[in-house]
């Protein structure tokens, strides 16, 4: 069974990709933003490995939106 944890982290994953639809952003456009590489990106977002926090404020600064209001969406999916 996935613990909460796991589960907000896929929701995490599943919130960036709405994000990054909504401004017409795709992956590669985030990694040039935070300065990562785009495998790296892809790996945080498909849960192949966990993102850092660092990492994750950077996103919602990429995406204009708060690193508060990002996890708030994020965990409005865990239930879903």
């Amino acid at each position: 069974m996935e613990t909460y944890a796991e589960r907000l982290e896929s929701s995490l994953s599943k919130q960036i990709r709405v994000e990054l639809t909504e401004r017409d952003m795709d992956q590669a456009d985030l990694a040039r933003g935070i300065g990562i590489e785009p495998a790296t990106l892809n790996r945080y977002i498909k849960g192949h490995r966990s993102m850092p926090l660092p990492t994750f404020f950077k996103v919602a600064e990429t995406l204009a939106v708060s690193p508060h209001i990002l996890l708030q969406r994020a965990e409005a999916r865990v239930s879903e």
